[in-house]
Protein backbone atom coordinates (compact mmCIF):
# COMPACT_ATOMS: atom_id res chain seq x y z
CA UNK A 1 0.00 0.00 0.00
CA UNK A 2 1.21 3.30 -1.27
CA UNK A 3 0.87 6.31 0.64
CA UNK A 4 -0.13 9.84 -1.34
CA UNK A 5 0.34 10.14 -4.79
CA UNK A 6 3.22 12.63 -4.58
CA UNK A 7 5.19 10.63 -2.41
CA UNK A 8 5.94 7.76 -4.54
CA UNK A 9 5.51 9.35 -8.09
CA UNK A 10 8.78 8.14 -10.23
CA UNK A 11 10.39 10.96 -12.53
CA UNK A 12 9.05 11.51 -16.11
CA UNK A 13 12.62 10.80 -17.68
CA UNK A 14 14.27 7.82 -17.21
CA UNK A 15 18.02 8.55 -15.91
CA UNK A 16 20.51 5.79 -15.56
CA UNK A 17 22.14 4.58 -12.53
CA UNK A 18 25.28 6.48 -11.17
CA UNK A 19 27.86 4.46 -14.08
CA UNK A 20 31.26 2.87 -12.33
CA UNK A 21 33.49 3.70 -15.74
CA UNK A 22 35.56 5.58 -13.40
CA UNK A 23 36.77 2.76 -11.35
CA UNK A 24 37.47 0.66 -14.63
CA UNK A 25 41.28 -0.33 -14.21
CA UNK A 26 42.92 -1.65 -17.47
CA UNK A 27 45.97 -3.85 -17.77
CA UNK A 28 46.76 -2.27 -20.50
CA UNK A 29 46.90 1.25 -19.27
CA UNK A 30 49.01 -0.11 -16.45
CA UNK A 31 51.37 -1.08 -19.04
CA UNK A 32 51.59 1.22 -21.41
CA UNK A 33 52.29 3.80 -18.30
CA UNK A 34 55.40 1.31 -17.86
CA UNK A 35 54.27 0.20 -14.61
CA UNK A 36 54.42 -3.59 -13.51
CA UNK A 37 50.64 -5.22 -13.67
CA UNK A 38 51.35 -7.55 -11.31
CA UNK A 39 50.30 -5.55 -9.18
CA UNK A 40 46.56 -5.81 -10.10
CA UNK A 41 46.93 -9.21 -10.32
CA UNK A 42 47.89 -9.08 -6.16
CA UNK A 43 44.98 -6.82 -5.79
CA UNK A 44 42.48 -8.84 -6.65
CA UNK A 45 44.00 -12.08 -4.71
CA UNK A 46 43.59 -9.78 -1.82
CA UNK A 47 40.02 -8.80 -2.60
CA UNK A 48 40.83 -5.26 -3.18
CA UNK A 49 39.99 -5.62 -6.98
CA UNK A 50 37.04 -7.39 -9.13
CA UNK A 51 38.38 -8.83 -12.48
CA UNK A 52 35.09 -7.55 -15.05
CA UNK A 53 36.76 -8.96 -18.00
CA UNK A 54 39.85 -10.12 -19.21
CA UNK A 55 42.70 -7.01 -18.01
CA UNK A 56 40.20 -4.81 -16.76
CA UNK A 57 39.53 -4.44 -12.71
CA UNK A 58 37.03 -2.49 -10.80
CA UNK A 59 37.46 -1.21 -7.14
CA UNK A 60 35.98 -4.40 -4.54
CA UNK A 61 33.86 -1.62 -2.37
CA UNK A 62 32.70 -0.12 -5.94
CA UNK A 63 31.35 -3.31 -7.42
CA UNK A 64 29.88 -3.93 -3.51
CA UNK A 65 27.80 -1.15 -3.71
CA UNK A 66 26.19 -1.50 -7.38
CA UNK A 67 23.16 -3.40 -8.04
CA UNK A 68 23.08 -6.37 -10.51
CA UNK A 69 22.19 -4.27 -13.59
CA UNK A 70 25.25 -1.52 -12.85
CA UNK A 71 27.63 -4.51 -12.76
CA UNK A 72 26.03 -5.63 -16.28
CA UNK A 73 26.64 -2.53 -17.48
CA UNK A 74 30.52 -2.60 -16.10
CA UNK A 75 31.17 -5.81 -17.89
CA UNK A 76 29.40 -4.51 -20.79
CA UNK A 77 31.40 -1.79 -21.18
CA UNK A 78 34.73 -3.46 -20.01
CA UNK A 79 33.84 -6.62 -22.72
CA UNK A 80 33.13 -4.12 -25.72
CA UNK A 81 36.17 -2.30 -25.22
CA UNK A 82 38.57 -4.94 -26.19
CA UNK A 83 36.75 -5.28 -29.67
CA UNK A 84 37.83 -3.32 -32.30
CA UNK A 85 34.47 -4.66 -34.38
CA UNK A 86 32.09 -2.21 -35.36
CA UNK A 87 29.94 -3.27 -32.11
CA UNK A 88 26.82 -1.45 -30.91
CA UNK A 89 25.28 -3.28 -27.53
CA UNK A 90 22.17 -4.73 -27.77
CA UNK A 91 19.28 -6.79 -26.37
CA UNK A 92 19.12 -7.19 -22.13
CA UNK A 93 22.93 -5.62 -22.19
CA UNK A 94 21.47 -1.96 -23.78
CA UNK A 95 18.61 -1.92 -20.59
CA UNK A 96 21.05 -2.62 -18.46
CA UNK A 97 23.35 0.16 -19.56
CA UNK A 98 20.07 2.71 -19.99
CA UNK A 99 19.18 1.93 -16.47
CA UNK A 100 16.27 -0.20 -17.08
CA UNK A 101 16.05 -2.99 -14.23
CA UNK A 102 16.27 -7.09 -15.26
CA UNK A 103 14.96 -9.84 -13.66
CA UNK A 104 17.42 -12.06 -12.52
CA UNK A 105 19.43 -13.63 -13.24
CA UNK A 106 21.61 -11.10 -15.37
CA UNK A 107 22.85 -11.90 -19.07
CA UNK A 108 26.10 -14.23 -18.84
CA UNK A 109 26.81 -12.34 -21.85
CA UNK A 110 27.24 -9.02 -23.81
CA UNK A 111 24.52 -8.89 -26.73
CA UNK A 112 26.08 -6.85 -29.32
CA UNK A 113 24.69 -6.51 -32.94
CA UNK A 114 27.43 -6.66 -35.43
CA UNK A 115 26.01 -4.95 -38.59
CA UNK A 116 28.92 -6.50 -40.53
CA UNK A 117 27.18 -10.14 -39.80
CA UNK A 118 24.18 -11.74 -41.19
CA UNK A 119 24.02 -14.49 -38.37
CA UNK A 120 24.40 -14.24 -34.91
CA UNK A 121 27.96 -15.39 -33.26
CA UNK A 122 27.99 -16.72 -29.70
CA UNK A 123 31.16 -16.55 -27.45
CA UNK A 124 32.58 -17.12 -24.13
CA UNK A 125 31.67 -13.63 -23.32
CA UNK A 126 29.76 -11.96 -26.17
CA UNK A 127 26.80 -12.85 -28.56
CA UNK A 128 27.13 -11.15 -31.86
CA UNK A 129 23.52 -10.62 -33.61
CA UNK A 130 23.69 -10.04 -36.76
CA UNK A 131 20.72 -7.54 -37.55
CA UNK A 132 19.87 -4.77 -39.71
CA UNK A 133 20.49 -1.29 -37.34
CA UNK A 134 19.63 2.14 -38.29
CA UNK A 135 22.08 5.11 -37.68
CA UNK A 136 18.52 6.76 -35.69
CA UNK A 137 18.05 3.47 -33.46
CA UNK A 138 22.24 3.97 -32.30
CA UNK A 139 22.99 6.21 -29.38
CA UNK A 140 25.86 6.85 -26.68
CA UNK A 141 25.86 6.51 -22.95
CA UNK A 142 28.99 7.88 -21.70
CA UNK A 143 31.13 7.42 -24.98
CA UNK A 144 29.59 3.74 -25.36
CA UNK A 145 27.43 2.73 -28.38
CA UNK A 146 24.08 1.27 -27.36
CA UNK A 147 20.99 0.67 -29.41
CA UNK A 148 18.38 3.19 -27.78
CA UNK A 149 15.27 1.93 -25.13
CA UNK A 150 12.77 1.41 -28.07
CA UNK A 151 15.20 -0.85 -30.04
CA UNK A 152 16.53 -2.47 -27.08
CA UNK A 153 13.13 -3.25 -25.48
CA UNK A 154 11.67 -4.42 -28.47
CA UNK A 155 14.42 -6.89 -29.31
CA UNK A 156 14.03 -7.67 -25.98
CA UNK A 157 10.33 -8.16 -26.10
CA UNK A 158 11.01 -10.76 -29.40
CA UNK A 159 13.68 -12.62 -27.86
CA UNK A 160 13.30 -13.04 -23.67
CA UNK A 161 10.57 -14.82 -21.90
CA UNK A 162 7.62 -12.65 -21.20
CA UNK A 163 8.32 -11.91 -17.52
CA UNK A 164 11.53 -10.29 -18.60
CA UNK A 165 10.08 -8.51 -21.54
CA UNK A 166 6.76 -7.00 -19.20
CA UNK A 167 9.03 -5.60 -16.45
CA UNK A 168 11.08 -4.05 -19.22
CA UNK A 169 8.41 -2.34 -21.31
CA UNK A 170 6.21 -1.06 -18.24
CA UNK A 171 9.54 0.55 -17.05
CA UNK A 172 10.12 2.27 -20.28
CA UNK A 173 6.21 2.89 -20.78
CA UNK A 174 6.69 4.31 -16.86
CA UNK A 175 10.06 6.76 -17.43
CA UNK A 176 8.83 7.97 -21.06
CA UNK A 177 11.57 6.50 -22.70
CA UNK A 178 8.89 5.28 -25.65
CA UNK A 179 5.30 5.40 -25.87
CA UNK A 180 2.55 2.79 -26.61
CA UNK A 181 2.13 4.51 -29.89
CA UNK A 182 5.84 3.59 -30.73
CA UNK A 183 6.33 0.67 -29.03
CA UNK A 184 3.74 -1.01 -30.97
CA UNK A 185 4.71 0.43 -34.33
CA UNK A 186 8.81 -0.79 -33.56
CA UNK A 187 6.78 -4.48 -32.90
CA UNK A 188 4.92 -4.81 -35.87
CA UNK A 189 7.80 -3.51 -38.40
CA UNK A 190 10.12 -6.28 -36.53
CA UNK A 191 11.68 -9.16 -38.09
CA UNK A 192 8.24 -11.90 -37.54
CA UNK A 193 10.79 -14.30 -35.28
CA UNK A 194 9.51 -13.52 -31.79
CA UNK A 195 6.90 -10.84 -33.07
CA UNK A 196 3.75 -12.69 -31.46
CA UNK A 197 6.00 -13.33 -28.33
CA UNK A 198 6.37 -9.20 -28.25
CA UNK A 199 3.07 -8.47 -29.27
CA UNK A 200 1.89 -10.49 -25.84
CA UNK A 201 4.31 -8.46 -24.11
CA UNK A 202 2.84 -5.44 -24.72
CA UNK A 203 -0.76 -6.13 -24.38
CA UNK A 204 0.51 -7.23 -20.70
CA UNK A 205 2.37 -3.81 -20.70
CA UNK A 206 1.56 -0.57 -18.34
CA UNK A 207 2.67 2.31 -17.90
CA UNK A 208 1.19 2.69 -14.02
CA UNK A 209 2.83 -0.42 -13.27
CA UNK A 210 5.27 1.42 -10.47
CA UNK A 211 7.99 -1.95 -10.06
CA UNK A 212 9.48 -4.49 -11.35
CA UNK A 213 7.66 -6.83 -8.95
CA UNK A 214 4.33 -5.54 -9.79
CA UNK A 215 5.41 -6.22 -13.75
CA UNK A 216 6.23 -9.65 -12.48
CA UNK A 217 3.13 -10.11 -10.22
CA UNK A 218 0.78 -9.36 -13.25
CA UNK A 219 2.87 -11.72 -15.27
CA UNK A 220 2.28 -14.27 -13.24
CA UNK A 221 -1.63 -13.47 -12.58
CA UNK A 222 -1.47 -14.52 -16.32
CA UNK A 223 0.23 -18.26 -15.61
CA UNK A 224 -2.07 -19.04 -12.62
CA UNK A 225 -5.04 -17.74 -15.04
CA UNK A 226 -6.49 -15.02 -12.30
CA UNK A 227 -8.42 -12.12 -13.40
CA UNK A 228 -6.04 -8.78 -14.30
CA UNK A 229 -6.99 -6.12 -11.87
CA UNK A 230 -6.95 -2.23 -12.16
CA UNK A 231 -3.37 -0.43 -11.30
CA UNK A 232 -2.93 2.11 -8.21
CA UNK A 233 -6.29 2.52 -7.30
CA UNK A 234 -7.02 5.38 -4.59
CA UNK A 235 -8.98 5.24 -1.63
CA UNK A 236 -10.54 7.69 0.11
CA UNK A 237 -13.01 7.78 3.58
CA UNK A 238 -14.85 10.68 5.51
CA UNK A 239 -11.41 11.48 6.93
CA UNK A 240 -10.25 12.04 3.19
CA UNK A 241 -7.53 10.69 1.32
CA UNK A 242 -6.29 6.88 2.73
CA UNK A 243 -3.85 5.99 -0.36
CA UNK A 244 -3.15 4.31 -2.99
CA UNK A 245 -2.63 0.52 -3.80
CA UNK A 246 -1.07 -1.54 -6.43
CA UNK A 247 -3.86 -4.02 -7.47
CA UNK A 248 -7.66 -3.83 -7.19
CA UNK A 249 -10.29 -5.92 -8.84
CA UNK A 250 -13.39 -3.91 -7.95
CA UNK A 251 -15.98 -7.00 -8.92
CA UNK A 252 -13.99 -8.96 -5.98
CA UNK A 253 -13.51 -6.21 -3.27
CA UNK A 254 -10.05 -6.99 -2.82
CA UNK A 255 -7.02 -4.99 -2.61
CA UNK A 256 -2.84 -6.51 -3.78
CA UNK A 257 0.43 -5.27 -2.47
CA UNK A 258 3.41 -5.89 -3.55
CA UNK A 259 5.98 -5.61 -0.74
CA UNK A 260 9.26 -5.38 -2.34
CA UNK A 261 12.48 -5.90 -0.39
CA UNK A 262 13.54 -2.25 -0.41
CA UNK A 263 9.65 -0.48 -0.17
CA UNK A 264 9.22 0.50 3.70
CA UNK A 265 13.04 1.66 3.83
CA UNK A 266 12.75 3.89 0.40
CA UNK A 267 9.31 5.05 1.92
CA UNK A 268 11.69 6.25 5.21
CA UNK A 269 14.04 7.43 3.21
CA UNK A 270 11.55 9.82 0.91
CA UNK A 271 9.38 10.71 4.15
CA UNK A 272 12.28 11.43 6.72
CA UNK A 273 10.75 9.19 9.11
CA UNK A 274 11.86 6.02 11.23
CA UNK A 275 11.60 2.60 9.56
CA UNK A 276 9.52 2.07 12.70
CA UNK A 277 7.12 5.48 12.12
CA UNK A 278 6.66 3.91 8.02
CA UNK A 279 5.53 0.24 9.14
CA UNK A 280 2.91 1.82 11.84
CA UNK A 281 2.03 3.99 8.85
CA UNK A 282 1.59 1.63 6.78
CA UNK A 283 -0.33 -0.58 9.18
CA UNK A 284 -2.90 2.34 9.99
CA UNK A 285 -3.67 2.93 6.17
CA UNK A 286 -4.20 -0.66 5.35
CA UNK A 287 -6.95 -0.94 8.89
CA UNK A 288 -8.85 2.02 7.13
CA UNK A 289 -8.72 0.32 3.35
CA UNK A 290 -10.07 -2.53 5.39
CA UNK A 291 -12.54 -1.16 7.08
CA UNK A 292 -14.23 0.62 3.24
CA UNK A 293 -17.36 -1.36 2.62
CA UNK A 294 -16.21 -2.00 -1.16
CA UNK A 295 -13.26 -3.86 0.31
CA UNK A 296 -14.15 -7.57 1.24
CA UNK A 297 -9.78 -8.89 0.83
CA UNK A 298 -6.84 -7.88 1.55
CA UNK A 299 -3.74 -10.08 0.17
CA UNK A 300 0.22 -9.28 0.33
CA UNK A 301 3.04 -10.76 -1.02
CA UNK A 302 6.61 -10.15 -1.65
CA UNK A 303 9.71 -11.56 -4.36
CA UNK A 304 9.95 -15.04 -2.85
CA UNK A 305 6.07 -15.42 -3.04
CA UNK A 306 6.11 -14.02 -6.56
CA UNK A 307 8.67 -15.91 -7.99
CA UNK A 308 6.78 -19.35 -6.96
CA UNK A 309 3.22 -18.90 -8.67
CA UNK A 310 1.54 -21.74 -6.52
CA UNK A 311 2.01 -19.79 -3.62
CA UNK A 312 1.20 -16.51 -5.75
CA UNK A 313 -2.09 -18.48 -5.99
CA UNK A 314 -2.98 -19.39 -2.82
CA UNK A 315 -2.53 -15.96 -1.37
CA UNK A 316 -5.05 -14.81 -3.80
CA UNK A 317 -7.05 -17.23 -3.30
CA UNK A 318 -7.15 -16.77 0.70
CA UNK A 319 -8.27 -13.08 -0.23
CA UNK A 320 -10.98 -14.21 -2.41
CA UNK A 321 -9.06 -14.20 -5.98
CA UNK A 322 -9.75 -17.32 -7.37
CA UNK A 323 -8.59 -18.62 -11.17
CA UNK A 324 -11.02 -17.83 -13.18
CA UNK A 325 -11.81 -21.37 -14.48
CA UNK A 326 -12.19 -22.33 -10.90
CA UNK A 327 -15.53 -19.49 -10.45
CA UNK A 328 -17.15 -21.11 -12.98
Amino acid sequence: MTPAPPLLRPSPVATPPEPLVGTLIHRSSIVSAGRDDRALRRAAERGELVRVAPGTYVAATAWSRASPEQRHAVVVRATVARSSADLVVSHRSALAVHGFPLLAPMPSRTHVIHRARRTTQTTSLVVRHGAPLADEEVGSVDGLRVVRPLRAATDTARLDDLRSSVVALDHGLRQGAFDDAALRAAVEGAPLVGRRRALLALDLADASSESPGESLSRVVMVEIGVPLPQLQKEFWDRRGFIGRVDFWWPGLGVVGEFDGAMKYFELARRSGRSLDQVKIEEKKREDRIRALPEVSGFARWDWSTVNDPRQLALTLADAGVMPVASRR
